[in-house]
């Protein structure tokens, strides 16, 4: 792993891949044995890694990122409307519902994945401008014509490097301005089936990754469940007798003699 510096997350994917293939091998009666389990897989201890933008990493990201539009409005898009960077590339102008303000996520990696959006006011700016010319496209190739453009992390990697030339330092990838809208929501109170829905995901569990409570937000849910407890023993407290009352009731009670 040293020598060929391939980092220990790709070691575990491809070996958890290898292992489903003897799997399914094994089922199929090719093999009898699965040698993955002998292998010891790297933990994924360390592998959950989100960075949630700061408004100031934000700003500063962007004003950077007007040198190169498709990034740009690729990214804004991404904050706007929760979208992964290739739902963002393959959009076509005929996904786009001005009438109904609403974006066609049509090809995605999963059947949940494709939904549809009601897109923010930035966002119809953005389609709105792009509408603009012949292709179907919504962010059209140069190079390859009647094709949309590609990957955009080269042109994250120029930004990356032309802010530490000035001394910034960049340390999120493109995939962070999906996850800085989702936990950004999620901690404004939206439910998580909706943020499921929103995200295209088709588990709720896979959107807890990005619900990260401050102790603020934990300081209010107990404040609020806390005058929850008071208002309900407002009301169940009995109201047209006093303690004393209360407490003469519970002497005057009938024993057991009584009932003889």
């Amino acid at each position: 792993m040293n020598t060929h510096k391939v980092r220990d997350i790709t070691i575990r994917h491809d070996l958890h891949a290898l292992s489903k293939f003897f799997g399914f091998a094994i089922r199929q009666h090719w093999a009898y044995r699965n040698p993955i389990r002998e292998v010891e897989i790297p933990s994924d201890a360390d592998a959950v890694r989100m960075h949630i933008l700061t408004p100031e990493e934000e700003r500063e990201y962007f004003k950077r990122a007007t040198k190169f539009p498709n990034l740009h409005d690729v990214g804004r898009l991404m904050i706007n409307q929760r979208i992964r960077p290739e739902e963002a590339t393959v959009l076509a102008k005929a996904d786009i519902d001005f009438d109904r303000g609403e974006i066609h996520i049509r090809k995605s990696k999963s059947t949940a994945s494709t939904r549809i959006l009601n897109m923010t006011s930035e966002s119809r700016l953005i389609l709105e401008r792009r509408m603009e010319g012949d292709s179907p496209w919504i962010f059209p190739s140069k190079r390859k014509r009647g094709e949309h453009i590609g990957r955009i992390n080269n042109a994250h990697d120029s930004v990356v490097m032309h802010a530490a030339q000035d001394g910034v330092t960049i340390e999120f990838v493109p995939y962070d301005l999906r996850h800085t809208f989702a936990t950004h929501i999620a901690q404004d109170g939206v439910d998580l089936v909706t943020l499921a829905a929103i995200l295209g995901h088709a588990s709720i569990r896979l959107v807890q990754k990005y619900v990260h409570p401050t102790a603020e937000h934990k300081k209010a849910a107990m404040e609020k469940y806390d005058k929850l407890l008071k208002d309900a023993g407002e009301t169940s407290r009995p109201k047209s007798k006093g303690l004393d009352n209360c407490v003469g009731d519970l002497d005057a009670r009938p024993s057991q003699e009584d009932f003889k």
